[in-house]
């Protein structure tokens, strides 16, 4: 059985088109695993337009026809597990990259696909970093070390696909406004 991976993708938005930045896969390029990711199909519908008319019963709502989406949280967990002398490099880079504070960052926001559940979704970004984030565990002769990442997606609806050439990932899809 192979790992699937998790992708995540730095984006720049002008309010007119995307411009996209470096890709990582976390277990290739930090030796992270995701071990959950929390994605909805649709979460929660915004609140709708409403009058009250205190002498009518009910309510007058607005219903479009499409029910848009709300934002949402999702709190992912990631696993390292590695060698301990790069344990704190590879985990701080990672944590830089989804700040958009790394080398040659282009923003902090980002298009994430998850291989596993085949789910991605763009105009995500970091809300936090759990404070368990240096709970470690010897295993055999490497440290694994969980911590988890609070996320914030913004585009709960638009579907994120991965480009793919000769069986291997090599960009993240997505429709523009």
């Amino acid at each position: 059985m192979s790992i699937k991976g998790t992708y995540i993708q730095q984006l720049k938005f002008d309010g007119k088109t995307y411009e996209k930045g470096s890709m990582i896969e976390t277990v290739r390029d930090f030796n992270i695993l995701c071990y959950n990711f929390p994605f909805k199909i649709l979460p929660e519908a915004k609140e709708l337009p409403t009058r009250d008319w205190p002498g009518n019963d009910g309510r007058d709502v607005y219903i479009p026809t499409k029910i848009p989406m709300a934002h949402y949280e999702m709190e992912v967990e990631f696993i390292y597990k590695g060698e301990d002398d790069s344990m704190r490099e590879k985990i701080n880079n990672f944590i830089k990259f989804l700040y958009g504070r790394n080398e040659g960052a282009i923003g902090a926001r980002l298009a994430i696909f998850d291989e596993y559940t085949g789910i991605g979704r763009k105009d995500v970004h970091v809300q936090s970093i759990n404070d368990e984030l240096f709970y470690d565990v010897d295993y055999d002769d490497e440290k694994c070390f969980k911590f988890k990442v609070k996320f914030v997606v913004e585009d709960p609806s638009t579907e994120v696909t991965p480009s793919v050439v000769s069986d291997v990932i090599v960009g993240l899809n997505f429709a523009e406004p």
